[in-house]
């Protein structure tokens, strides 16, 4: 983080969520040296992470995760910069990413901008299927943005948001059993959230989804294309699918 602020340039504040990210904590913020502000907001993690953060000068709250749309808005409202850029723990800017947001800053006051992702899962990077590159909308004017969304929380803002140079590198799933812990979780959340809203969902429905999820990721995002390991990852994308489907329906079924 710089040790101040050039007189009359935007202020840039990095917001970021944890929970036990202590192997992460680190490279993430290294990546975003030059910024103004780092707001960490961390769900009482147990491990080192908040030992970790704390020489980056961030400001450090802690906050119980009720859903990740209201621990983005937390961070939001602590946030002092006249911009803020939502970053995952598990992502880095690329280098020359921060020298294009200021760019950004300079060239389009009041419009967000948005960045490619590329994905890194199981000791490689994806380019295709499930994991293919994504563009994600994150730096914002403060005051521009509110998220909504329990799980794949998305922000809502008047776009479109302007594409940005350079790239964040997402350094996703570590092996397979941090993927299935994390998409059994994912499906759940998204079923209740989706119980909440009145949708339902049947068996046949949930056979259905998995279906075109599975064609989708293998002929829409060219997963085959990817390998034997994409073409598992699609394989596996359908089972979460059904997975959070047929969630849905158990809870349908228990009203």
């Amino acid at each position: 983080m710089t040790a101040g602020t050039q007189a009359g340039r935007a202020r840039l504040t990095i917001a970021v969520l944890t929970k036990n990210e202590s192997a992460n904590i680190v490279d993430c913020l290294k990546s975003v040296d030059g910024a103004d502000e780092i707001v960490l907001v961390d769900d009482f993690s147990d491990d080192a992470t908040l030992e970790k953060a704390r020489p980056f000068g961030a400001k450090i709250l802690r906050r119980r995760l009720d859903s990740f749309a209201e621990q983005r808005n937390f961070a939001l409202s602590a946030a002092a910069g006249d911009w803020i850029f939502f970053l995952d723990a598990d992502e880095r800017f690329s280098p020359g990413l921060m020298a294009e947001a200021r760019r950004h800053i300079e060239a389009n006051p009041g419009r967000a901008g948005s960045v490619r992702r590329k994905n890194f899962a199981f000791g490689r990077r994806h380019r295709f299927g499930p994991l293919k590159p994504d563009r994600v909308p994150r730096l914002f004017p403060a005051g521009s943005v509110r998220w909504e969304g329990r799980i794949h929380e998305r922000p809502i803002f008047e776009g479109p948001a302007q594409p940005l140079r350079g790239w964040l590198i997402h350094l996703t799933y570590r092996d397979f059993d941090h993927y299935l812990k994390k998409q059994h979780r994912y499906a759940a959340a998204w079923a209740e959230e989706a119980a909440g809203r009145g949708q339902t969902a049947g068996p046949l429905t949930a056979v259905i989804r998995a279906a075109l999820g599975f064609a989708k990721m293998l002929c829409l995002n060219l997963g085959l294309l990817g390998g034997p390991l994409c073409w598992a990852l699609c394989f596996l994308h359908a089972g979460y699918t059904l997975t959070k489907y047929l969630k849905l329906h158990e809870i349908n079924e228990k009203k």
